[in-house]
């Protein structure tokens, strides 16, 4: 027979490694709840009635939008990969200083269902393009499902060199600027097809949009395995129709 302390240690190893998962565990759902891409609890939003939109009926909802209703908040993750010498690619930091002939991709999903648009503007005060919908991804539409990464440029025409399939870095130095936009509804000021997307995108549209759209944004960077993915959610349920973040890339001289 053995003595008791061995039981008495016995028991207590075993409480300490229950009570070190019980940490761990909560360390994960805490890690989790922090994410808004992870976190898809419903909460109450109030909607509301916004110009040129075409609504989207949910299934076995009303025909008409209702005032409130138990949804996830609006919340993206978007990243910054860079494309190496052999075509390959790695998530790089977003804030860093990108440089003439560097080769990039912007990565974006959404934690719901809805309607995603990207635009590239050279400067805030110059006309936009659309990059997203394009007819080379998602059969050229612009609505997306929950959890579904989109990277642009990708998909490109067979002949080019995949390293060439890219956003490539041009002079001058300075800074270019990406508006993502993730709507519950269309927007009927933006294309929402890929062959509607061959005009300029004015920013006084995407001043009006940003402007009226009420959003209150919080940032979070790195969290789980994507170390420089950044997470944006729109934490106003009183107007929670659309998120609207400005992705700034630098770029530095030869």
């Amino acid at each position: 027979m053995r003595p008791r302390p061995f039981y008495s240690r016995l028991v207590m190893t075993a409480a300490g490694l229950l009570l070190l998962a019980a940490v761990f565990s909560g360390a994960l759902a805490a890690s989790a709840q922090d994410n808004p891409l992870f976190w898809k609890k419903p909460v109450e939003i109030k909607r509301v009635e916004k110009k040129r939109r075409v609504y989207r009926p949910r299934p076995k909802r009303p025909a008409r939008r209702p005032a409130v209703e138990q949804e996830p908040l609006l919340a993206i993750q978007w990243r910054v990969l860079k494309l190496n010498d052999d075509g390959s690619q790695s998530e790089t930091n977003p804030g860093a200083v990108f440089y003439p002939g560097d080769r990039l991709r912007l990565a974006v999903k959404a934690n719901q269902d809805g309607y995603l648009y990207i635009i590239h503007q050279k400067a805030p005060d110059q006309d936009g393009q659309i990059v997203f919908p394009d007819s080379r991804l998602n059969n050229g539409q612009n609505f997306v499902t929950r959890d579904q990464e989109f990277i642009v440029p990708s998909k490109c025409p067979a002949g080019i060199n995949p390293r060439d399939c890219a956003l490539i870095v041009t002079p001058p130095s300075g800074q270019e600027f990406f508006t993502v936009i993730f709507s519950r509804d269309l927007m009927l000021d933006l294309p929402n097809k890929a062959i509607e997307a061959g005009g300029a995108i004015k920013p006084e549209v995407l001043r009006q949009l940003k402007a009226e759209s009420g959003q209150e944004l919080k940032r979070q960077q790195g969290v789980g395995a994507n170390r420089y993915a950044i997470y944006v959610v729109n934490t106003n349920a009183e107007n929670n129709e659309e998120l609207i973040e400005t992705l700034v890339l630098n770029k530095g001289g030869q």
